[in-house]
């Protein structure tokens, strides 16, 4: 086994990675995030697999002009929200949640009207890691944050969910205009996908696929449903995480599972151009052997996580998923052949003293080394898996590499 931290030391307060994706010059970019505590802004990390080096590139609330020390809600998150681009640059879109500095916490409807702790918006921003210039093109929608979002670089278009309003937006690269098509739901997804058409797709409430249709330029509420157990009645359906198929053909995903109200953690497979309409198979629980007992007897402190998934070099589908019922508790990496659905666990991602508690998104160097964005740890930090296939030295330089979403 080998599996090792990525500590961010010269952030020690900040808590949590949730966006992290491999840019064009196989570096690895994480959002490092502060939410926990008021008056933090994100900033932009990069780690060099190469050189084994990590730099601090950027300030990013600062950088947009909006200083965490303002009273307002901070632009503390990137939030599934960083996409790479071919031309080497990157995107992305601020989020939410950090509350202003001094205070505890921060809730967007209790402070909406507020002139001071009201959130001013997200941004959507363009950073080229070559000259570290960063290009602001405004906040797209006041009070609301930006919670996943995706590249059509063909079209040349940026499709994205707000929060808390839970609209689909679609921003135009050449234009530099800002759409809002509208209320998807009450609650969020967390993520936002593309077909080979850069097509765009996420979820509703109840786990149906609504379509982006970029020829038509409206949404499409399909009647194709996410799996869900047979004791639910499919009520906060979401999709959390999702990953092309190496060939990309297919979406792989999992189910948003946190506490009780989402207790089926079920992977799924969605094939776009299997009929009008795509279908959805249902690949079963992301790891529940016998031992685990019934899903509907955890309760309601178990935590059923999974995230981070991403396929290796090797053709398997790696993932991250919490395993309350080993010792110890935490995050333990997943391997399972998408042939055969089986499934094993490589190891407890835990390195440097801590078990990993939370992992959000993955991705994949030009190694093959696998990362995972680690959340709730001070400081935090990502963890960077190496299989057996990877041989020392190895780079290549292929792009796309992962894929076009956060």
């Amino acid at each position: 086994m080998s599996l090792r931290s990525i500590i961010f030391s010269a952030l020690p307060v900040h808590d949590t990675c949730w966006s992290i994706t491999t840019g064009k010059d196989g570096k690895i970019y994480v959002g490092v995030c502060g939410e926990l505590t008021g008056g933090l802004g994100v900033f932009l990390v990069s780690y060099d697999p190469v050189k084994d080096e990590v730099k601090y590139i950027l300030d990013v609330a600062e950088a947009l002009h909006e200083p965490p020390d303002n009273g307002h809600a901070t632009h503390s998150k990137i939030h599934y929200c960083l996409v790479p681009s071919s031309d080497g640059s990157l995107y992305g879109a601020t989020h939410c949640t950090g509350p202003p500095i001094g205070d505890l916490i921060w809730r967007p409807w209790n402070c909406w009207d507020d002139p001071v702790r009201m959130f001013t918006g997200f941004h959507i921003f363009k950073f080229n890691p070559k000259t570290e210039e960063i290009e602001d093109f405004g906040v797209m929608s006041p009070n609301e944050g930006s919670r996943c979002m995706a590249i059509a670089e063909k079209r040349r278009k940026l499709y994205g969910i707000t929060y808390p309003r839970d609209h689909f937006y679609v921003y135009d690269l050449e234009t530099n205009e800002y759409r809002d098509l509208g209320r998807i739901g009450d609650i969020n997804p967390q993520s936002i996908f593309i077909d080979k058409e850069e097509n765009g797709y996420t979820v509703d409430d109840f786990g149906y696929i609504v379509k982006y249709d970029a020829d038509a330029d409206k949404l499409i509420h399909l009647d194709v449903q996410l799996p869900y157990a047979t004791y639910r009645d499919g009520t906060h359906n979401l999709i959390y995480d999702a990953v092309p198929s190496p060939d990309g053909e297919s979406i792989y995903g999992v189910h948003w599972n946190v506490d009780v109200r989402r207790l089926d953690n079920r992977l799924f497979r969605y094939d776009p151009y299997e009929g009008p309409q795509g279908k959805i198979y249902d690949l079963g629980w992301a790891y529940r052997p016998r031992e685990a007992g019934p899903a509907w007897s955890d309760g309601r402190k178990t935590n059923n996580h999974t995230g981070g998934l991403v396929f290796g070099e090797d053709g398997y589908l790696y993932y991250a998923t919490y395993l309350h019922w080993k010792e110890p508790q935490g995050m333990y990496l997943i391997r399972m052949n998408v042939e055969t659905l089986e499934r094993e666990v490589i190891c407890p991602i835990k390195a440097d003293g801590l078990h990993a508690q939370y992992i959000a998104k993955a991705t994949r160097d030009y190694a093959g080394n696998l990362y995972f964005a680690s959340c709730l740890s001070r400081p935090t930090r990502i963890y960077m898996y190496s299989p057996p296939y990877v041989k020392e030295g190895h780079v290549t330089s292929r792009w796309p590499l992962v894929r076009p979403w956060g």
